[in-house]
């Protein structure tokens, strides 16, 4: 019996055909959408996941009194909470990138640039489930090192790597680091990354460090690591936490910081889509995706819904006939459920394929690798099973009871007003769905190009940026001077700085307990910036200079540990309570020791519109991070060639790297652009989808008209007044969905931009756009039905009928 099921099935597919493919297409780019879309909620949902403690470790988390969220905290409170607090099994201090340098491999030539460098608890890998493939990765000394299996390849041929050296020149100098552990590549997706991972208590060691004394792993001072909490076994970490708070309140300084325990699990999502805690992705454009998946997925089937219920009026005959016959009712139903299934089982086939063939585009369009994370989760295998079924399940049943109408009540035709307004209403609510994503697309592409159009307060455009090197050779002072004047005495270099950071990067760290002379009671809560600069980088950057003056150059060569002179950014100087930037300049602010202000300049955008603009404290040094260049950009490949020869010439051994600073930039602007990008394809197909659907009823509606068309011809009807009668029923359902879904789409973008501090606003022409191109895609749509119609021959029309 179930071989006739599907044999008649697949007959009537066939004889259909037009129906059967407008059904499966809009079915096949609904779930390939669901798909992809599903493969990035499942890939955020995983981060983290593979680390076997994950239940019991948690990141330490403060609150400070005015409110903010800090994650970067000093390392000496380490050796603290684990004296005080028995609950704790191990209190592990992560410090990622800062030991980033120049690699080489002692008794060879070969040198590497590395960034993805840090300095890590000696215990770390026992925490955290990294899967070390050789030795112990014991930390606890220091100059020892973990790294993983692909740079222990590339450094030595092999994976073997124990017990051998690399040498390692970066801020804090030159030193060779003994490896006593390889790593597995670490599995994706993880928050906490690196290629190698240096013992923490290397930095124990002052003669290392070499005047860096923010990097003393026992300070208590500067923040600089992330610091992981592993709780034994059925202790509360609400209780640990509460603990924790009313220990740090015995200091006067700290009566309204709150300490919290974010869960490992947590520090990518949160909790939740309110969760203010600290978090490396945003909840609520998870929830935007799955959302837009799930709606994508109800487009395709209500697709299906819509025409089949359209379909069933020719087919009231063979309901008919099949009842004459002996056929019960429950045999008709399964019937109609075995077409259904196997329509959405041919549709998800070719799905999946055009998955597979797709999803390394799709990787690239959403920044992650989508398929092996939707492959390696059998609950998402079986989510997506369970959906599809239930669709079809539903989708069946739904042609199933229609049948069952049709079979009761012969006068049930295609005009009937009940049946046309489910259909009207379906319709509606594809194209509510499909505006709103074609509305949300728009108005986060003004948002993007918005921040990405704004002045910045420093120029951007012709500065190359080049990294410094890491390895000096000797005579630092020397060579950095050698290399200044060489470049210098190019025509084709207008300006050269160096930096410690970059804009679009990072600042160099944050501070606290900063104050103005005269300390104030809210000083506690403030934190600052800190950027080390040279003293050409304001003029290089174009940075107006509000107050008092720039470094010069012998306080960039005398440096500021030893200087005690600093700069201000504007916000900075209100923060420390100076009335305006000429009043700053000339007093000293307290950081432990007096440093006097010497200028105060206009506030930039450091970092992008993102973020709120911080105080910010630039520091003087001769700085040899980074340098950034002005060049006349004549000719641009040539210049860069030169300034190579240069670079390898003074600094020998350190590999030549340079990039464009507007490039890096906006980078920043990564997880817009993908969000944008995903919208974009995600509206087309929505769009697509729906215009399917439409083409398919307004097929139907003409094949049921044909004979009134003919006779509306034969009288003299104009092909304008043929194509105004089909066109107009559904051009109204159209508008009607205009006006459900500008108001949504409103609110939701209006909710969405209010996460930035820099927002362009909504403007009406968008949704106006967006409105009038939803129209005329349907006009078109449905004009090739109507004029197909009226072009036809009337007397063909009426001897068919």
């Amino acid at each position: 019996m179930l071989k006739n099921y599907f044999k008649i099935a697949f007959r009537n597919l066939l004889k259909r055909r037009l129906f059967s493919f407008v059904n499966i297409l809009g079915l096949v780019l609904g779930l390939f959408c669901f798909l992809i879309l599903q493969a990035f909620v499942v890939s955020e949902f995983s981060y983290n996941d593979f680390h076997a403690k994950k239940d019991r470790i948690y990141r330490l988390v403060v609150q400070e009194g005015s409110g903010e969220y800090e994650t970067y905290l000093a390392p000496g409170y380490a050796g603290v909470i684990e004296s005080n607090f028995a609950q704790v099994e191990a209190a592990d201090r992560f410090a990622g990138y800062i030991g980033g340098g120049l690699v080489a491999i002692p008794g060879t030539d070969l040198a590497f640039k590395e960034s993805a460098v840090g300095f890590v608890e000696g215990d770390f890998f026992n925490t955290f489930s990294f899967g070390l493939v050789r030795g112990t990765g014991d930390l606890e000394k220091p100059f020892t090192a973990v790294l993983t299996k692909t740079l222990a390849e590339k450094y030595f041929g092999t994976s073997d790597a124990l017990g051998k050296a690399i040498s390692l020149s970066n801020q804090f100098g030159k030193a060779d680091f003994i490896i006593t552990g390889v790593l597995d590549e670490i599995p994706a997706p993880s928050d906490l990354v690196g290629d190698i991972f240096l013992s923490i208590h290397t930095l124990e060691r002052p003669d290392y460090r070499k005047g860096n004394g923010w990097a003393d792993p026992n300070g208590l001072e500067s923040g600089f690591v992330n610091m992981f909490l592993l709780i034994k076994e059925g202790e509360s970490p609400e209780s640990l936490a509460a603990q924790m708070t009313d220990f740090i309140r015995q200091n006067p300084n700290a009566k309204e910081d709150q300490i919290f325990l974010q869960p490992l699990e947590e520090i990518h999502l949160g909790s939740g889509i309110s969760d203010p805690m600290p978090k490396t992705s945003s909840m609520g454009s998870v929830l935007v995706f799955l959302a837009m998946a799930v709606l994508i997925l109800l487009i395709a089937f209500v697709n299906y819904l819509n025409l089949s219920s359209a379909n069933l009026l020719t087919r009231i005959k063979e309901i008919r006939m099949r009842k004459v016959m002996g056929a019960f009712s429950w045999q008709l139903a399964q019937q109609f459920m075995v077409e259904t299934l196997l329509l959405v089982g041919t549709s998800l086939g070719f799905a999946l394929v055009l998955f597979q063939l797709l999803s390394p585009l799709a990787s690239e369009l959403l920044g992650k690798p989508i398929a092996e994370n939707l492959w390696g989760q059998p609950w998402a295998i079986g989510m997506l099973a369970m959906i599809t079924l239930a669709a079809a399940a539903f989708s069946g049943g739904y042609v199933v009871i229609l049948s069952g109408q049709f079979e009761r009540n012969s006068r049930l035709r295609f005009s009937s007003k009940d049946r046309q307004w489910g259909r009207k209403a379906l319709v509606v609510f594809q194209f509510v769905i499909s505006i709103g994503i074609i509305l949300c697309t728009l108005v986060i592409r003004d948002q993007l190009s918005y921040m990405q159009s704004q002045p910045l307060g420093m120029e951007l455009t012709q500065r190359v940026i080049v990294e410094g090197p890491e390895d000096f050779q000797g005579d630092k002072a020397g060579k950095m001077d050698a290399f200044r004047q060489r470049l210098l005495a190019q025509s084709f270099v207008q300006g050269l700085a160096g930096s410690n950071s970059l804009p679009g990067y990072s600042y160099n760290f944050s501070a606290a307990g900063i104050t103005p002379s005269v300390p104030r009671p809210e000083d506690k809560d403030y934190n600052y910036s800190m950027f080390i600069i040279d003293d050409q980088f304001i003029p290089t950057y174009g940075i107006e200079v509000l107050a008092g003056r720039s470094f010069n150059r012998g306080e960039a060569e005398a440096n500021w540990n030893n200087l005690r002179k600093v700069m201000l950014n504007a916000k900075a100087a209100r923060q420390l309570g100076f009335e305006s930037p000429e009043a700053a300049v000339g007093q000293s602010i307290l950081w432990g020791e007096p440093f006097e202000v010497v200028g105060v300049i206009a506030d930039y955008h450091h970092m992008s519109l993102r973020e709120e603009i911080s105080p910010m404290i630039l520091l003087a040094a001769e700085a040899s991070g980074y340098f950034t260049l002005i060049l006349d950009n004549a000719n641009m490949a040539a210049q860069i060639g030169e300034i190579e020869k240069i670079y390898k010439e003074v600094f020998p051994g350190n590999p030549f790297t340079y990039s464009f600073l507007d490039e890096i930039y906006g980078r920043q602007y990564q997880q817009e652009l993908q969000l944008s990008q995903a919208f974009s394809v995600a509206g087309a197909l929505a769009i697509l989808i729906s215009c399917l659907g439409l083409f398919g009823l307004s097929a139907y509606a003409v094949q049921q008209r044909t004979k009134e068309i003919g006779i509306r011809k034969v009288l003299g009807a104009s092909t304008q007044s043929l194509l105004n009668l089909i066109s107009k029923d559904f051009l109204i359902l159209v508008g009607i969905a205009i006006v459900f879904a500008v108001p949504l789409a409103w609110y939701v973008m209006q909710s969405w931009q209010a996460d930035f501090p820099y927002r362009a606003g909504l403007s009406w022409l968008t949704f106006v756009w967006a409105g009038l191109g939803s129209m005329g895609i349907a006009l078109l749509t449905v004009g090739f039905q109507a004029l197909k119609a009226a072009w036809s021959n009337p007397v063909e029309s009426i001897r068919n009928e």
